[in-house]
C-alpha cells in the first residue's frame, strides 16, 4: 500500500478473546495493556486501541502484533488501511 504525504499506511486488527478463559483473559489483557510497571504491547508498538477489539498499529509492528494473537490462539483479521 502506498501512502501519499498526508497518509500513513497503518494495519487495522481486530480479535476475539471468546476461547480464552476468565483467568487467561486477565493475563491477556496484562499483556496487552501492562502491568506492576511493565508495558504491554500497547506501548510498545505505538498501538491505539480504538475499541475493545480493534487495534491500530503501524506497519512496522505488524509482525510483533500477529505473532502476539498467535501466541494467544486469538482469532484475528488484519488489513492495510490509510490514516490521516
Amino acid at each position: 500500500m502506498l501512502a501519499s504525504d498526508n497518509y500513513r499506511g497503518m494495519i487495522l486488527f481486530t480479535y476475539s478473546t471468546i476461547h480464552l478463559l476468565k483467568k487467561d483473559k486477565v493475563r491477556f489483557y496484562y499483556a496487552l495493556k501492562g502491568r506492576d510497571g511493565k508495558s504491554g504491547i500497547v506501548k510498545k508498538y505505538k498501538v491505539d486501541h480504538l475499541g475493545r477489539t480493534v487495534f491500530l498499529v503501524p506497519i512496522k509492528f505488524e509482525k510483533q502484533v500477529n505473532e502476539f494473537f498467535r501466541l494467544w490462539k486469538c482469532k484475528f483479521k488484519a488489513r492495510e488501511v490509510l490514516v490521516k
